[in-house]
């Protein structure tokens, strides 16, 4: 049997399709920015030949081959990263154009994107977390130590090793640990490394990019951010699919979640069985009759005389007879012996 729950409300609706779309516009608008200098380097200064990420491309015997270079170890990305071939050929590019926003190449229209989205996912995501606080929401999807044990056994439950789920509540370990990574660490880091790298709050506050090692290392820190907000989107998409992708998408925008709820067993004819069988009456001590009374009582005239069959009994019984019967069975204070007589008196007469 299926239930239907009310789980998200409009305002945690509202906050997480802004976030989602704020998200994925921030991560490409980002892409076209690191476009203009695709190369990460530790420190305040950007040296040449010093970046521990390089993504470019070099020609070689006429061909523009892209690589990506990470400490000073080179691969070969051609056809992925570092090149795109182009209506007039291959062109340098670390990103390509349908992964970037906007698709061609513009710095400043990269950077108009990225800074509209990110002031929009920074206040929406600070009144999401207000307002769960406030009603007591945010303590249910915090990751604590009691769930640490519990998060071996879910691992093997999306991996459908595990047929149980160990959830208890509306998060499972697995999603307390995500959303309290995001919240309480994530979320903080990529909004300080963004503010570090603007030149005029350098200047305001300059302890901002000092926190970071330098203007150079908090643009390094927010590109690697931003792919833990992709790995962590990915994660959160794979657990919706894994445990139905229906039911938890109608739940995020309806907020009406369906869930399943084990129907009570009626009891059945056997449960009954000791209420159907008569008990005996109990009877007062006073009037119990004890082993030695029951032997002094005279057995009955009915016990000594054989009942007759029905059949012969009808034919036989005359209507004084039957009369007689009747008159017998009749309560009196007098004796039996003595109605009988006076009955055969009658009927002589």
């Amino acid at each position: 049997m299926e239930s239907l729950a009310y789980r998200h409300n409009r305002v945690t609706r509202l906050t997480h399709w802004i976030n989602a779309i704020a998200l994925v516009i921030l991560f490409m608008s980002g892409l076209q920015i690191f476009n203009a200098f695709p190369h990460l380097h530790w420190g305040s200064k950007a040296e040449p030949g010093q970046a521990f990420l390089s993504i470019a491309a070099i020609g070689e015997n006429g061909d523009v081959r892209g690589y990506a270079e990470l400490f000073g170890y080179r691969i070969d990305t051609t056809g992925v990263l570092g090149v795109q071939n182009t209506d007039v050929g291959p062109s340098p590019r670390a990103f390509p154009s349908w992964l970037t926003i906007p698709g061609y190449f513009w710095l400043a229209g990269g950077r108009r994107w990225h800074f509209f989205f990110g002031w929009l996912f920074a206040l929406n995501g600070i009144l999401y977390f207000i307002y769960n606080l406030l009603n007591g929401h945010m303590r249910k999807f915090l990751f604590t130590p009691r769930d640490a044990a519990r998060v071996p056994a879910m691992i093997l439950y999306y991996l459908r090793l595990r047929r149980q789920s160990p959830q208890e509540g509306d998060y499972n370990p697995l999603q307390k640990l995500a959303y309290t990574s995001v919240f309480l660490i994530l979320t903080p880091l990529v909004f300080f490394s963004g503010l570090a790298m603007s030149p005029q709050l350098d200047v305001a506050f300059n302890w901002l990019p000092a926190i970071f090692g330098g203007r150079q290392a908090a643009r390094s820190v927010h590109f690697i951010l931003a792919f833990g907000f992709i790995t962590f989107t990915f994660g959160h998409v794979f657990m919706v699919l894994t445990t139905g992708a229906v039911n938890n998408m109608r739940s995020m925008i309806t907020g009406w979640y369906k869930e399943k709820v084990v129907p009570k067993q009626e009891p059945g004819l056997h449960d009954f069985k000791e209420e159907m069988i008569p008990k005996p009456a109990s009877v007062p001590a006073s009037r119990q009759i004890t082993s030695s009374k029951l032997e002094e009582i005279p057995p009955t005239h009915e016990e000594h005389e054989a009942r007759p069959d029905s059949a012969e009994q009808h034919n036989a019984i005359s209507e004084p007879e039957a009369m007689e019967k009747h008159l017998t069975l009749e309560p009196s204070n007098e004796t039996p012996l003595t109605v009988a007589k006076e009955t055969k008196k009658d009927v002589a007469e």
